[in-house]
C-alpha cells in the first residue's frame, strides 16, 4: 500500500457530489417551483423512491460538525407541525398517490430530539400520506441520550424499523474529543438495552482518526461492534469542516491535526481487517460494513441507483423525477433540472460507491465509447492493485475501497474529458 499512498494528493473521504464536476462540461438546466409542482401531477415512473426528512436541530453539537443544524433553544412544536403539513400537502399530489416508497429516512441534526407527542404528529401524517413498499426501510438517525422508551414505542408503532446511532467511537479519549455523552461502558450497556427493546436494526456510526488515536483504539471499536452484533457500522475518517468547533480550535492552535495519509490508511486497514475477521461482516459500500444477513441500508441503495429522494424539511435535498430540490427554508426551495449527462454520471458515481461494480450496470448507463474509456481506467486501477477484474464485474480491493471516492471522481473526469475534448 505504501506506493498507493502516493496515487492522489488528497483523499476524498465521503461520497462526492458529481454535479459540480459534470457542470464544468455541461451546464445544469433551470427549473422552478411551478415546473416542480407540474411534475408532481404526472404519473411517476417506476424508479425506486425514498423520502428524506431533515431536522436541523440538536441539543448538543459534536465538535466536528458544521452541517445544516443548530442547537435547540426552544420548542419544536411549530417545526413538527410544519413537517406534518408538508406531508399532508404533498400527499394530495399524483406523485404521492401513485408511488410506493421503499425508504423513509429521518436525518439531521437529531430527529429523536422531538418529544413523543411531536413524533406522533409527524408519524401520523406519514401514515396518512405515504404508501410504504413491501420490505420498506424506515430509519431514524439518533444519539443515545435522546432516546427514551416512550419515544421508541411511538416510533415502532408507526413502522420505524432501523436506527442509526451516532456513537463515533467507544474510546474514552475519543468520546471526550467528539463531545459525546456517556462513557464507553455506559454506551455499551445502553446499546445492549436498545437492541433488546427495539424491534428493528440497530446500526452505528464510527469516525476514526481523531488526534493521536491508536490502532488499539480503532480495533477495540470494531470488536465492540461485532460483540454487540450490531447491524452495521458506517466508518468515516474524521473530516475538518470549516465553521465547526474543531476547525476553530485548530485555527486557535488548541488542537493539533496534520494530514497523515499513512496513519489514515493504517487505522482504516486495521478497522476493516478486524470487522471482516471471522467472516461475519462484509463491506456493503465504501463507508459501511454490515453484518451478514443484517443491515442492507436500502436508503443508499435507492439514492445511488438513480432512484428518487423526495426532500422534506429545512435543509433537506434530493432529486425527484429528474428535478433537483434543496429546501433552503420553510418558504423557499432551489430547483434545477438534471441533464442527460448529470443523470448518467450521478448514477455512475453512485454505482461506484459499492465494492462490486457489475459490468452490465455500467453498460446500461454508458454508451459504447464511454464504456471503452471506463474500462481503460479500470485497467489502470487494476495495475495499481485497486481493482480486480472478474468476468462480470470490477471488484475493489481493500486499497480500492480506501481510495474509492477518488477513483469515482477520477474516472468521471477522465470520461468527460475524453468526450468533450476530442
Amino acid at each position: 500500500m505504501i506506493n498507493n499512498l502516493l496515487l492522489f494528493n488528497k483523499r476524498h473521504k465521503s461520497h462526492h457530489d458529481s454535479t459540480g464536476l459534470i457542470s464544468k462540461y455541461v451546464p445544469s438546466e433551470k427549473a422552478d417551483k411551478s415546473s416542480f409542482k407540474a411534475m408532481l401531477e404526472i404519473k411517476p415512473d417506476d424508479r425506486k423512491k425514498a423520502i428524506y426528512v431533515h431536522t436541523p436541530y440538536c441539543d448538543k453539537i459534536c465538535s466536528f460538525c458544521n452541517l445544516n443544524r443548530k442547537q435547540l433553544d426552544g420548542s419544536l412544536d411549530s417545526y413538527a407541525e410544519y413537517i406534518a403539513s408538508e406531508f399532508d400537502k404533498y400527499g394530495q399530489t399524483t406523485y404521492f398517490k401513485e408511488s410506493t416508497f421503499d425508504v423513509i429516512f429521518f436525518g439531521g441534526g437529531t430527529p429523536t430530539i422531538y418529544k413523543p407527542k411531536q413524533l406522533e404528529i409527524i408519524l401520523q401524517s406519514i401514515q396518512r400520506n405515504v404508501k410504504p413498499g413491501e420490505n420498506y426501510e424506515f430509519t431514524f438517525e439518533t444519539t443515545l441520550h435522546n432516546l427514551t422508551k416512550e419515544k421508541l414505542e411511538v416510533m415502532m408503532k408507526y413502522g420505524v424499523n432501523r436506527l442509526s446511532v451516532g456513537i463515533q467511537t467507544f474510546s474514552e479519549r475519543g468520546r471526550i474529543f467528539y463531545n459525546r455523552t456517556y462513557s464507553k461502558n455506559e454506551v455499551i450497556e445502553k446499546l445492549k438495552k436498545l437492541k433488546n427493546f427495539f424491534k428493528g436494526e440497530v446500526c452505528v456510526d464510527i469516525i476514526y482518526n481523531f488526534p493521536d488515536q491508536t490502532i488499539e483504539e480503532v480495533v477495540e471499536d470494531a470488536r465492540i461492534v461485532k460483540k454487540l452484533e450490531l447491524g452495521s457500522a458506517s466508518f468515516y475518517s474524521l473530516m475538518v469542516h470549516e465553521g465547526s468547533k474543531l476547525s476553530k480550535d485548530i485555527e486557535a492552535e488548541k488542537v493539533i491535526m496534520e494530514e497523515d495519509m499513512k496513519k489514515d490508511y493504517l487505522l482504516y486497514s486495521h478497522f476493516v481487517d478486524e470487522m471482516l475477521r471471522e467472516n461475519k461482516y462484509h463491506i456493503l459500500e465504501l463507508t459501511k460494513i454490515a453484518k451478514n444477513g443484517g443491515d442492507t441500508y436500502q436508503y443508499i441503495q435507492v439514492r445511488n441507483s438513480g432512484g428518487d429522494t423526495f426532500p422534506i424539511g429545512v435543509g433537506a435535498g434530493g432529486s425527484v423525477q429528474g428535478i433537483e430540490v434543496f429546501r433552503m427554508n420553510k418558504e423557499m426551495s432551489f430547483y434545477s433540472k438534471q441533464t442527460e449527462y448529470h443523470a448518467k454520471f450521478a448514477k455512475l458515481s453512485g454505482i461506484m460507491q459499492f465494492p462490486i461494480i457489475s459490468k452490465e450496470s455500467i453498460k446500461a448507463i454508458l454508451n459504447e465509447e464511454e464504456y471503452t474509456y471506463f474500462c481503460e481506467k479500470m485497467k489502470n486501477y487494476g495495475e495499481e492493485k485497486l481493482v480486480i477484474e472478474k468476468e462480470n464485474s470490477f471488484n475493489f480491493t481493500k486499497d480500492g475501497v480506501f481510495w474509492g471516492n477518488n477513483l469515482s471522481i477520477d474516472i468521471i473526469g477522465y470520461i468527460l474529458d475524453k468526450v468533450f475534448n476530442k
